[in-house]
């Protein structure tokens, strides 16, 4: 079973994270926490978001709404390295000849031929 974090607990666990900035984050849809009958609650993967917010607010001084926008670019290229992932492990599984065209048309596609 996943763990939940209160608010003090999760602002305990992150260095740099003011209760301030936790509201400005929630806001900015950096984490969405769960909510419940005894308030919001937090999981790991928010610990980990509210850590990089936190990164990224610090070293490069950006907004709430800025800070968003790059998480979720981090997010989307992560979903990305999934699928190429999974592509690769289904080309491996090819036999070598469609494997070979594979390569060859995506050069060809690459190079403009």
């Amino acid at each position: 079973m996943t763990p939940f974090y209160s608010e003090s607990e999760v602002i305990a666990r992150v260095s740099r994270l003011t209760e301030g900035r936790l509201v400005e984050y929630c806001a900015a849809h950096i984490v969405i926490p769960a909510q419940t009958e005894t308030g919001p609650m937090y999981q790991e993967i928010d610990i980990a978001r509210l850590e990089l917010a936190c990164d990224l607010h610090d070293q490069y001084e950006a907004e709430p709404e800025a800070i968003g926008l790059m998480i979720s670019l981090i997010d989307q290229l992560h979903g990305l390295r999934a699928e190429m992932r999974g592509l690769v492990r289904a080309l491996d599984a090819q036999p070598e000849a469609v494997r070979r065209d594979i390569a060859d048309r995506l050069i060809s596609h690459r190079f403009g031929d």
